[in-house]
């Protein structure tokens, strides 16, 4: 699934909204330039510390005119899967 993959390793913040603070702008940037969240899904497999590494990855999974659709997971420095997330992004801005 991971072809084309955006990574990223920072620091797991404190919190609840932890995961969600550093999955959703990773599948923003995944689908592209101009677009805003109509859906966000997390789901958490395993527990982290927070200050522990982390690995973000995410990746647009298909695109139509007006949304994006696209995925992602935040690995522990063991690589073991900690969360996963699926988003749908509406464009609005379109390249002229």
């Amino acid at each position: 699934m991971f072809d084309q993959i955006s990574e990223t390793t920072i620091v797991l913040p404190e919190g609840p909204g932890a995961v969600a603070r550093l999955l959703e702008p990773a599948l923003a940037q995944a689908a592209g330039p101009g677009v805003e969240s109509v859906s966000l899904t997390l789901d958490y497999t395993a527990s982290a510390v927070p200050g522990t590494r982390v690995t973000v990855e995410a990746e647009l999974e298909r695109a139509t005119r007006t949304l994006a659709f696209v995925f992602g997971r935040i690995l522990g420095p063991d690589q073991q899967v900690l969360a996963t997330g699926s988003a749908v992004f509406r464009r609005v801005s379109q390249a002229a």
